[in-house]
């Protein structure tokens, strides 16, 4: 099993829920390489850096776009693999 994953990603500017164009920026999401067995709260802040993102670090998150679900940062993506189950079909 691989250790690395890569992913595309986007943050959602959510903040004003009042504005009509919340959408995903960037519109063509970038490619990153996450490490399965680190703490996803060990590798947002190299997300964030890559998006440019206007957000605050500690006010973000990652969420799954497929289902919506929220990942918990504290974990990894091995320890949460029952939750990402349909992810991992995706990418395989």
């Amino acid at each position: 099993m691989a250790a690395a994953v890569t992913c595309r990603v986007q943050y959602l500017e959510d903040s004003d829920p009042f504005l009509c164009m919340s959408f995903p920026e960037p519109r063509r999401p970038p490619h990153v390489e996450l490490d399965q067995n680190l703490a996803l709260s060990e590798q947002i802040a190299a997300i964030h850096s890559v998006l440019e993102a206007p957000l605050k670090l500690e006010d973000c998150t990652l969420q799954l776009s497929s289902n919506g679900s929220y990942l918990d940062l504290d974990s990894s993506m091995e320890e949460q693999r029952d939750e990402l189950e349909h992810f991992y079909e995706d990418v395989a």
